[in-house]
């Protein structure tokens, strides 16, 4: 199926050889560290990318500064007794203007946020998003950063009747304070798919999207709720693709969702064992076979990343066929200020990583 393709590539790479182009190597794979579960990462205004993830109870942060040729020792940001993590859980990362905040949950209930200031070497003591204390014990949530140091998070609750329903919060102070938490969606079944996290992505405009995998009459399909004035209202939400999958279990798979700078959403997700590409209101794409997607909206397109069979598969606007990026599972993309993306992913017991041109 891709003998078409590399042959095409070395006739673009003679072509660009006799022209006096350079074909540049693809970048090499990084290991990030050499432990660790359910790695997330960020890029902040500096283009420093920042990765967090968990062992066991602790949770730890590294950066690189040279584009993610290399990242720094590991370090601890702290511990919380039954840290969520596994199966697309573990904490989350996210920079504003001025800091760095971190939002880890545990499957007590409560989700902690720390946070640190670009100049700062330390981190704070972590606050509670959550103002009903213990209320999210499955251990989802999501972060996205809007205008200046403004925080969004979202994840699954059980404050409703003991079910599992999508609530939010946001911070203006980055990740000091919390707003009052409220209900986004709340399932007329009664609670939404209680095994799958919940995606959210915003952007300097005030559009907040968040996505989520209901439960409704047996179907476990992706929806996605929209707030135009920085999370102070959300529309109904809407369900993504004109599919369905009935399903009498949890898929433990949400997905992911971008905007670009446009305020355009996009997201991936699964639906039984094929990931699907989808905007608001449109239908659905095919895009392989897999699970465990992710997604980055650049002005050069969509760069997308899931698992299958062991391996990280990648589809990017510069390439004419998927590629195979390494050998793993759960990877995460984010966007560089260059135009590139960078890619992490567990394997083996290790943090890996690669810059996605």
């Amino acid at each position: 199926m891709r003998r078409p393709f590399l042959a095409l590539g070395s006739l673009i790479a003679v072509a660009c050889s006799l022209f006096g182009f350079v074909v540049r190597d693809s970048d090499p794979t990084v290991t990030v560290s050499t432990f660790g579960k359910q790695p997330a990462l960020a890029v902040d205004k500096a283009n420093n990318i920042k990765v967090v993830f968990g062992q066991a109870d602790e949770i730890f942060y590294t950066a690189s500064t040279n584009g993610g040729k290399s990242f720094s020792t590991p370090a601890s940001v702290g511990r919380q007794p039954q840290l969520a993590l596994g199966m697309t859980r573990g904490p989350q990362i996210v920079t504003t203007e001025d800091y760095t905040v971190i939002a880890a949950a545990a499957h007590t209930g409560k989700i902690m946020a720390y946070r640190k200031g670009n100049e700062e070497t330390k981190w704070s003591e972590p606050v509670n998003i959550l103002h009903a204390d213990t209320t999210a014990k499955e251990g989802f949530v999501a972060v996205a950063s809007g205008k200046g140091n403004t925080v969004y998070a979202a994840w699954l609750d059980l404050r409703l009747n003991r079910k599992n329903n999508v609530f939010f919060a946001s911070s203006r102070d980055g990740g000091k304070t919390w707003s009052e938490n409220t209900l986004v969606y709340a399932s007329p079944q009664g609670g939404v798919c209680p095994c799958c996290r919940p995606s959210i992505t915003a952007d300097r405009k005030g559009n907040v999207y968040i996505m989520f995998r209901n439960e409704l009459k047996g179907a476990r399909d992706m929806y996605v709720a929209h707030s135009k004035d920085g999370g102070k209202s959300f529309g109904p939400a809407q369900k993504l693709g004109t599919g369905t999958w009935v399903l009498e279990a949890c898929p433990m798979d949400g997905g992911a969702i971008s905007v670009d700078a446009s305020g355009q959403a996009g997201s991936i997700w699964r639906r039984e064992n094929t990931v699907y590409y989808a905007e608001p209101g449109s239908a659905e794409r095919k895009i392989g076979e897999g699970r465990a997607p992710s997604l980055a909206k650049t002005t050069k397109g969509e760069y997308l990343v899931w698992q299958q069979n062991g391996e990280i598969m990648a589809l990017t606007p510069n390439k004419l066929a998927i590629e195979t990026i390494g050998a793993g599972t759960y990877p995460r993309l984010a966007a560089l200020s260059d135009q590139g993306v960078i890619s992490v992913w567990e394997s083996d017991g290790r943090i890996m990583a690669k810059r996605l041109p």
